[in-house]
């Protein structure tokens, strides 16, 4: 809450203020409760009590008025003002007289008088005491067995109540605090967290500890922050991608680019004497480097449209000998003119899934081998049933891989060696990775430098 802010606006004191003023009202309302149980008629003790006070009221006024004739009744009842009853004197004519002091309502004359005459009334839980002097009636007596409410009030003290009502506000305004306390503290350090994080510190977090709703709060607004810091990651780390890609694409765009215009360049001059054995060697470049441009381009949008999920896959079931033959007369006439054996490791096995994505991604791993495989060396593809799928394998006895290098080896356009891998795009690996996540499986790769590399596809049957 800002300091400028009304405190009223605060959630915590509206709910202290709300809790008080409860508190309060169930105070008013016992305590009119228990004025009215302390004022209300009790049965057949109350008016055995009432009755046993208008007698000796009764018998004080008679001895009054045989001594004077002319004494002063209300001075009389006056007496019994400390009373817990209220007590009047009803003269044969109807005619209610109270204590000096007290005054009668209309209404409560009207009930004392109709009390007075009918004494013999059993519902009628009053106390009446005829008035007598030298025999004759003067009136009666009648005690009501119930105390007002006031009188209860002024009983029972109203600075007694007004200490106990403060004594209860201020108890509860305490367990009040003690039970928001805690609250307002992990309220305001969620708070803390929701502002850090809007201003960019995706490491902020709110305290979890508890088991109530401010802690179910706290877990919920943490999960989020850190799927949105997972998120943030995310789309950072692709933009870095991107970027890399970009410089990749174009670095790898320029390099044909630049050797195509430099000798169409060449070729362009007319004053320099060229031969037809030159001519001819240059435009066999030029036409290399265009080739392997297209190839660029094309493998570029072969694999932005796997990874973009367009790759549609047609799953046959076929043999993997099929497979092993379309390989060997592939990649055997270039096996052979490298001096490196090409190996296929007899099988049975068949495979469930796109044979055309899987023979690309399996002649994509026998070209890197036999790029990294020298002279004298072996190429072997196998095939075995795992618990995880068909694992299909290419092991070369080549240069091997760096543990720095089998981490990125099938990121794009990532070279090892730069010399020998002259002619390909550095996409192939990625276009083998991208093929078995669409199968839904894996591509890996386990390798030691000098001792060969072995490349896995796993592809769930």
């Amino acid at each position: 809450m800002s300091v400028r802010d009304p405190w009223v606006r605060s959630l915590y004191w509206r709910i202290a203020l709300a809790c008080l003023g409860l508190l309060a009202a169930g105070l008013a309302v016992q305590l009119a409760f228990v004025v009215a149980q302390l004022s209300r008629p009790e049965g057949l003790h109350a008016r055995i009590t009432a009755q046993q006070l208008a007698e000796t009221i009764a018998r004080d006024l008679s001895e009054a008025l045989e001594a004077d004739p002319a004494a002063d009744v209300p001075q009389v009842l006056a007496r019994y003002l400390d009373t817990p009853l209220p007590a009047f004197f009803v003269t044969p004519g109807s005619r209610v007289r109270g204590p000096v002091g007290v005054v009668i309502t209309e209404a409560e004359a009207r009930q004392v008088a109709a009390a007075a005459n009918a004494p013999d009334d059993p519902d009628r839980p009053v106390g009446i005491a005829r008035v007598e002097v030298l025999g004759e009636l003067e009136g009666r007596v009648v005690v009501l067995p119930r105390r007002p409410g006031l009188a209860v009030v002024r009983d029972l003290g109203p600075m007694a109540l007004a200490g106990a009502a403060l004594t209860a506000i201020a108890i509860a305004a305490l367990l009040a605090w003690l039970a928001f306390a805690p609250a307002h503290r992990r309220l305001k350090a969620l708070e803390s967290a929701a502002v850090r994080l809007g201003q960019g510190d995706l490491s902020a977090r709110a305290p979890e500890e508890g088991a109530d709703e401010i802690s179910r709060v706290a877990r919920a607004f943490n999960q989020t922050a850190d799927a949105l810091a997972t998120q943030i990651q995310r789309v950072t780390s692709e933009q870095e991608v991107r970027r890399q890609l970009l410089a990749d694409v174009s670095h790898e765009l320029h390099t044909p680019l630049t050797t195509i215009r430099g000798y169409v360049e060449t070729l362009q001059m007319p004053d320099l004497p060229i031969g037809d054995a030159d001519r001819a060697r240059y435009l066999s470049v030029v036409d290399d480097e265009a080739v392997r441009l297209e190839r660029l381009i094309g493998d570029l949008l072969e694999l932005a449209k796997m990874e973009a999920g367009g790759l549609g896959l047609h799953p046959e079931r076929a043999p993997l000998s099929y497979l092993w033959s379309r390989l060997r007369d592939r990649h055997g006439p270039a096996a052979a003119a490298a001096g490196v054996t090409l190996a296929f490791e007899p099988t049975t096995l068949e495979v469930d899934a796109d044979v055309g994505r899987l023979e690309q991604a399996l002649s994509n791993l026998v070209a890197n081998a036999l790029r990294f495989t020298p002279e004298g060396g072996e190429v072997r593809v196998a095939a075995t049933q795992e618990p995880a799928g068909l694992c299909l394998e290419v092991r070369d006895t080549g240069v091997g891989l760096s543990p720095e290098s089998q981490a990125r080896v099938f990121d794009r356009f990532f070279k090892q060696d730069a010399s020998r891998s002259r002619g390909g795009t550095g996409l192939g690996l990625s276009i083998v990775r991208a093929i078995a996540e669409a199968h839904g499986g894996t591509a890996s790769v386990s390798s030691e430098p000098g001792r060969g590399s072995t490349f896995r596809i796993v592809i769930p049957q």
